[in-house]
């Protein structure tokens, strides 16, 4: 299961901060532009900042968990020194023994749904 990422693999392949050093002039003019490169620079930077929360969890033998996969009383008994907040959405650090079969298959959908999605 820690093979597993819950962060796209390709996300850094579309690093939008490129685009504000060869462009300037063409984000700025426009509001179009601008809206859409900022639009791409949070999800870049959501996914940025959960790679790095990722890689805390496996270096400590743990595995990331979007709250979305677990039912709100087993995210209650976790409480907040295992809860990681990134933008809006909540992760929690759950050792790959404390999985229900559940949240292992729940899981294991999300990540599909994120690798066939991605950015």
């Amino acid at each position: 299961m820690t093979d597993f990422s819950i962060v796209p693999p390709n996300y850094k392949d579309k690093d939008p901060r490129g685009l504000a050093v060869l462009f300037p002039n063409s984000i700025r003019n426009s509001d179009q532009s601008f809206v859409g490169f900022i639009k791409k620079m949070q999800v870049f930077d959501f996914y940025n900042s959960l790679s790095m929360f990722e890689e805390y969890a496996h270096n400590n033998g743990f595995i990331l968990v979007p709250a979305s996969v677990m039912h709100w009383r087993r995210r209650n008994t976790f409480g907040t020194e295992r809860r990681v907040r990134v933008g809006r959405k909540s992760f929690y650090l759950v050792r790959e023994h404390e999985l229900t079969e559940g949240e292992k298959e729940k899981l294991l959908d999300h990540i599909n749904e994120v690798r066939r999605v991605s950015i």
